[in-house]
């Protein structure tokens, strides 16, 4: 968090010499948590040169050294591995079978301890996990001692985007969930669609049913359905139905959210000129229908399972 400090704030890009220069640390100390920075999104590389990720450089900014952690949390908890990993631990396994099977299920290559131990130190630096009294790992449920009304507001809105993350991972499965980050499609718009269904319902029910969109065209392409000819869930859906991977009660299913995702998305109504208005209520079926029907899908394609 000192490396993306120091890029962070600095006025122009810097160089890995620039860096090992910066600090009283080894050469191996600083390059590997340059890695970690990058690898985290904390720092991006442009022209060859260090320059702080647009994200989130002005908290990294904004933070003193105590506030660091915040940078890191916010980073994590849109970093699948990590997300895996907690989910793990918030079903109670310890943190060395947790870290193992993100390990095998990402596919990656690092040896089980520093992976391991990647996982524990950054999630006990980020607060997101702390140690009980019998030495194993938890998810804390309150944050104490924080030193500002800023932080306060900023950690209960990274909270709520953990629960709803770990909430979706457990809707819509584990496997759907290494599924979609495969395919480079995140969650952070079905998260969000869950915290602000109440505050702003129809761009909930919008950012729900895009990400079912983007699904179902990754789906399709997996099961060799010409879906590049096709616009929207419901072509999407009806391609997939012409390869048998989709039933036809899930086909009524999936027009449906085409039907949500064209009223939150396309003014006016053809039928009356008008917009559609949604209501909270709207919102949130929005919301829980679509991990549940990534689920559903994923399980019958790949099991055969009819599971809703």
């Amino acid at each position: 968090m000192d490396v993306a400090k120091a890029v962070a704030s600095s006025p122009h890009p810097l160089t890995k010499e620039d860096l090992i220069r910066s600090f009283k640390k080894s050469k191996p100390y600083i390059s590997n948590a340059i890695s970690q920075a990058l690898q985290l999104g904390l720092i991006e590389i442009q022209n060859n040169l260090y320059v702080g990720s647009e994200r989130h450089r002005d908290l990294i900014k904004r933070s003193d050294r105590s506030q660091l952690y915040l940078p890191l949390r916010e980073v994590l908890q849109r970093y699948p591995p990590f997300l895996l990993y907690i989910d793990f631990i918030s079903k109670g396994y310890p943190s060395k079978e947790s870290s193992n099977m993100t390990r095998g299920i990402f596919r990656i290559q690092s040896s089980e301890e520093i992976v391991e131990k990647s996982f524990r130190k950054w999630g006990l630096y980020a607060q997101l996990i702390h140690v009980d009294t019998s030495g194993g790992l938890s998810i804390p449920e309150a944050e104490r001692g924080l030193p500002s009304e800023y932080v306060e507001s900023l950690i209960k809105a990274l909270r709520a985007e953990l629960q709803a993350s770990i909430f979706l991972i457990e809707t819509m499965s584990q496997q759907a969930f290494v599924y979609l980050t495969e395919k480079k499609i995140g969650i952070e718009d079905l998260s969000d669609a869950l915290i602000n269904y109440e505050i702003d319902p129809k761009t909930s029910t919008y950012k729900a049913c895009q990400t079912f969109e983007y699904f179902l065209f990754k789906l399709g392409e997996d099961v060799k359905a010409n879906v590049s000819t096709c616009n929207g869930v419901i072509e999407y859906a009806d391609a997939i139905r012409g390869q048998n991977e989709i039933l036809k009660n899930q086909l009524h299913l999936c027009h449906g959210i085409g039907g949500l995702r064209n009223m939150a998305h396309h003014d006016p109504d053809k039928e009356t000129g008008k917009p559609w208005s949604f209501t909270p209520q709207g919102a949130i079926i929005s919301s829980l229908i679509v991990p549940t029907m990534i689920r559903s899908l994923y399980l019958y394609w790949k099991e055969k399972k009819q599971e809703f």
